[in-house]
């Protein structure tokens, strides 16, 4: 199996091309990515790859993270993947997403928008890295 990478405190270039990864082996098992980023959550000092699927208020969580196993086991063993713990699954009407939403949109894609230190309706983002926010939900 392959192994699983190290998430630091600074995004580095490899977290953004294994999460790029991983997001593009769960489009490849129709998973219905609507939003995928990485968001940095300051009081906990650490980023979280965050996906957004209708499919995770469809099926529940768990169920979704099994998509997310089942995609990193998909990896080449070379490849690293990212861990459970610094995924987060999370429905269509997350509050976070929808603010994204307001300030963002990818279309259906893979991009590499970095949004940091920005306010979006009163809500400050520290940091992020957005591979996709789809609007069309």
């Amino acid at each position: 199996m392959a192994k699983e990478l190290v998430v630091t405190e600074l995004l580095s270039d490899p977290m953004i091309e294994v999460g790029k990864r991983l997001v593009e082996r769960l489009d490849e098992s129709n998973s219905d990515v609507q939003a995928a980023f990485w968001m940095f959550f300051p009081d906990e000092k650490r980023w979280k790859l965050i996906i957004v699927s209708q499919f995770v208020k469809q099926d529940g969580p768990r169920q979704f993270y099994k998509r997310v196993v089942e995609a990193n086991r998909k990896a080449d063993e070379s490849e690293p993947v990212v861990s459970l713990n610094d995924v987060g699954v999370e429905d269509t009407s997350n509050t976070l997403v929808n603010l994204l939403r307001a300030a963002i949109s990818t279309g259906d894609g893979i991009s590499g928008i970095r949004f940091s230190r920005n306010t979006i309706n009163g809500t400050f983002i520290e940091d992020s890295y957005i591979y996709r926010i789809n609007i069309n939900t």
